[in-house]
């Protein structure tokens, strides 16, 4: 959960509690902060998000090309698949209609070749006691069934298991891979952030984490028993630049007990949830600012976590936020005085520094795609999932306070005539899987230098390094990058390097090979990560941290 988890959490805590969206309570003495504990993952997986239902034909051959596994088909609401209630046992499902196209997505994205994570969400306007409270900016949000439409609420989730586990049996159409095998859908995520008012309400503050701690549970039963090989995500906290800020326990301690109350009933709710880990087989988080809070965060999480648990990063933003929306959360901008401006360039394509700043947001975006991969790994979280698929235009009003997320899609605006044209994350996201993608172990270097970020990655049984520098100031558009110098020693009389693609048109990374001297390669390190391979051992570091 960590410092990213409290920024994400005070963000949307703040939030909530300017637009008095319901956030759960807060008792200072029970907070509980990082302790040095770690995840311990297995080899990093990438997903993508496909929250939009537009362009299902043309979106997944150009998403796939970022080397990701996983595809999250977002924001599937069981009051958009039985618009009615049910009369007796009697349910109607509209499975492809134009507000779910829930078969439509997942024959999509399998024959793509990604594996889908449902998102299921209780938003359902007859079935619920009460309707979210918070004005535009929780609309969405989902909140318990009445008593009498519990039955309800598990038959829908049943439904959805079973027509997607491929077993034969009330199955969807052409659910099977390429080659004719099944293709059941495993992974279902309950809710969306669950631990704040946004996304999930109860019947009062007080009451919302048990009630969803309860119905995370109805949902779990009711999915294992339409398949016992499904794999059940709770929905937890999101994170954001209040990590990035405060790594130690004290920072965030200080933050925590002087910026609001929703902070750290945020953190209460997280704990109480991955305290029902009956009820669930992995923990998902959200991460929407800078790269470093990752450690703080997966040190946090593992902290509150009474066993150990995989985590997974069901939403990560790819690119910069220039806002740090909603505003009066704001702990640590990275961008405090020129944010607002770049943003408005983005938003009006007829601006005459929209050329430069979009050229220069896309290569900030592939950046920090690449970093938030590589500290996802070297800090045990075992996916991360980046988004978005597309801009969201209807993002840009500021009373929904999610403005930051208007501009992060990983491939230009669909428009129906095929797969839109990647942007300069796509390429980078590829990279890195395709360089690091299947590691054993990874390990953090030390020793190079301030601001120096160096790890090496054990894959079939090889080293691969990754290198950047970050000297922890903002660099806006025609802006030099700062640089510094490192010398490596190495054993053999060269290696590769590659530099991660930042500018549109880059297919993949610029390539060189580097000529030791003396036994040893001089290297410029900058902001943009660079990836070096060789021959087995080829290359040491004197001081490895794990």
């Amino acid at each position: 959960m960590r410092v990213r988890l409290s920024l994400l959490t005070l963000l949307a805590a703040l939030w909530l509690a300017a637009c008095s969206i319901p956030n759960p309570p807060c008792d200072l003495d029970a907070v509980v902060y990082p302790a040095g504990q770690h995840l311990t993952g297995a080899s990093l997986r990438l997903g993508v998000i496909d929250a939009s239902r537009e362009f299902p034909f043309d979106l997944p051959q150009a998403l796939r090309r970022t080397g990701a596994q996983l595809a999250v088909l977002d924001d599937v609401r069981w009051g958009f698949i039985e618009p009615s209630a049910p009369e007796g046992d009697a349910h109607v499902y509209e499975w492809d209609n134009e507000l779910a196209a829930l078969d439509t997505r997942v024959r999509e994205y399998q024959s793509a070749g990604f594996q889908p994570v449902i998102v299921l969400r209780a938003w359902n306007p007859w079935a619920r006691a009460t309707a979210p409270q918070g004005g535009s900016a929780a609309a969405a949000a989902s909140t318990p069934p009445l008593p009498a439409y519990e039955p309800a609420y598990a038959a829908w989730v049943s439904a959805v298991v079973e027509r997607y586990d491929a077993d034969g049996v009330d199955d969807a159409p052409t659910l099977a891979s390429a080659d004719g095998a099944p293709n059941p859908v495993r992974y279902y995520q309950i809710e969306e952030e669950a631990a704040n008012g946004a996304w999930w309400q109860g019947d009062s503050p007080e009451t919302a984490t048990a009630q969803y701690v309860t119905l995370l549970r109805a949902a779990a039963a009711a999915a294992r028993a339409a398949d016992p090989d499904v794999r059940i995500l709770a929905a937890s906290t999101p994170a954001l630049d209040l990590l990035d800020g405060f790594p130690t326990p004290e920072g965030l301690q200080d933050v925590v007990s002087n910026v609001s109350p929703a902070v750290c009933g945020d953190i209460l709710a997280t704990a109480e949830i991955l305290a029902a880990h009956d009820a669930y087989d992995i923990l998902a988080v959200h991460s929407l600012a800078d790269y470093p809070g990752l450690a703080t965060l997966g040190d946090w999480l593992a902290t509150l976590s009474p066993q150990p648990v995989p985590v997974w990063i069901t939403g990560a933003t790819s690119a910069p936020a220039l806002l740090g929306d909603p505003q009066m959360l704001r702990v640590n901008p990275r961008y405090p005085v020129t944010g607002e401006d770049l943003w408005n360039t983005l938003r009006h394509p007829s601006d005459p520094q929209y050329g430069a700043v979009e050229s220069w947001y896309r290569a900030e975006q592939a950046r920090l795609a690449f970093k938030k991969w590589v500290y996802a790994a070297a800090n045990g979280f075992d996916v991360v999932v980046m988004g978005l698929e597309q801009d969201r235009p209807g993002l840009q009003q500021e009373d929904l306070g999610m403005r930051d997320l208007a501009f992060q899609g990983l491939v230009d605006p669909a428009d129906g005539s095929g797969p839109p044209a990647l942007r300069p994350v796509a390429p980078a996201l590829a990279l890195a899987q395709s360089t690091l993608g299947g590691y054993n172990v990874v390990q953090r270097l030390t020793g190079l230098g301030s601001g120096v970020e160096a790890f090496t990655f054990t894959v079939q049984g090889a080293p691969v390094y990754v290198l950047w520098y970050d000297n922890g100031a903002a660099q806006g558009p025609g802006e030099d990058l700062p640089v510094t110098s490192v010398s490596l020693p190495v054993r053999a009389p060269e290696v590769t390097m590659q530099v991660v693609p930042t500018e549109r048109g880059q297919e993949g990374p610029v390539s060189s090979v580097l000529v030791a001297e003396n036994g040893a390669v001089a290297l410029e390190l900058s902001p943009t990560p660079i990836v070096i391979t060789g021959d087995l051992t080829f290359l040491y570091l004197p001081r490895i941290q794990g």
